[in-house]
């Protein structure tokens, strides 16, 4: 009997070397990189300022600039992005006034009502960088770069009357303006992740104008910033 149990007690301890090998479990995926996002916020810069605007002497109107921002994670620290901010205001207004040809004339009358629109639009194509070296963290820090184009067309319409050579005329007008600036900015931006996809941004761009349609536009350097939220989506 003694044989037979010494052969039982090493076909126990030989088992699981002669069972199949067992790999052990993989370690699980990473969670995929969100490659695309949105973005929209509050804008104010020299071209676009938020808050009241004065239009004439007396008339103001609240200019309230929206920006759209898209962009596209090229590296985990590299991205680009396009954004476009736009305002408008629109006032009536009605005056009253005397217009002095020359000395030796009578002053004359005149009146003149009508609407004022005017509407701008900022657009620009910016390099991100991130600084940050934990991109996990909550808080990130951002360089940017690149090029942004101002817009601003206006428009006053409306009808004209005058008492010249004693006689009251009226006559309706239509007066159009309009301009462009190419500027070059720099700057710096921070976000600060509130959910998986979601994100507080502030950009500061530090403006310096490169060309312009209007020689007597200003051309010195400005700056622009936009508070927002941000939606990030895709996946590598």
């Amino acid at each position: 009997m003694r044989y037979p149990r010494l052969a039982l007690g090493a076909l126990l301890v030989a088992a699981p070397l002669l069972s199949p090998a067992q790999t052990a479990p993989s370690a699980p995926d990473p969670a995929p990189t969100p490659r695309f996002y949105v973005g929209l916020g509050a804008y104010s810069s020299y071209y676009q300022r938020l808050g009241r605007e004065y239009i004439g002497t007396s008339a103001e109107n609240v200019r309230v600039p929206l920006q759209l921002t898209a962009g596209y994670q090229l590296r985990p620290r590299l991205a680009v992005q396009v954004g476009v901010a736009y305002s408008g205001i629109s006032q009536n207004y009605a005056s009253a006034y005397y217009v002095y040809y020359s000395p030796n004339n009578p002053a004359s009358y005149a009146e003149a009502s009508g609407t004022y629109t005017n509407r701008r639009a900022s657009v620009s194509a910016l390099a991100r960088y991130t600084l940050t070296r934990n991109l996990a963290h909550r808080l990130q820090f951002d360089a940017l770069g690149g090029l942004s184009l101002e817009h601003s067309s206006s428009r006053s319409k409306g009808i004209r009357s005058d008492s010249l050579q004693n006689t009251f005329t009226t006559a309706p007008y239509d007066y159009r303006s309009s301009f462009n600036n190419l500027v070059l900015s720099v700057g710096a931006g921070v976000r600060y992740r509130i959910a998986p996809r979601f994100e507080l941004t502030y950009d500061l761009l530090l403006n310096g104008g490169v060309w312009s349609d209007q020689s007597y536009l200003y051309k010195g350097l400005s700056t622009s910033n936009a508070l927002g939220l941000r939606y990030r989506f895709g996946a590598r």
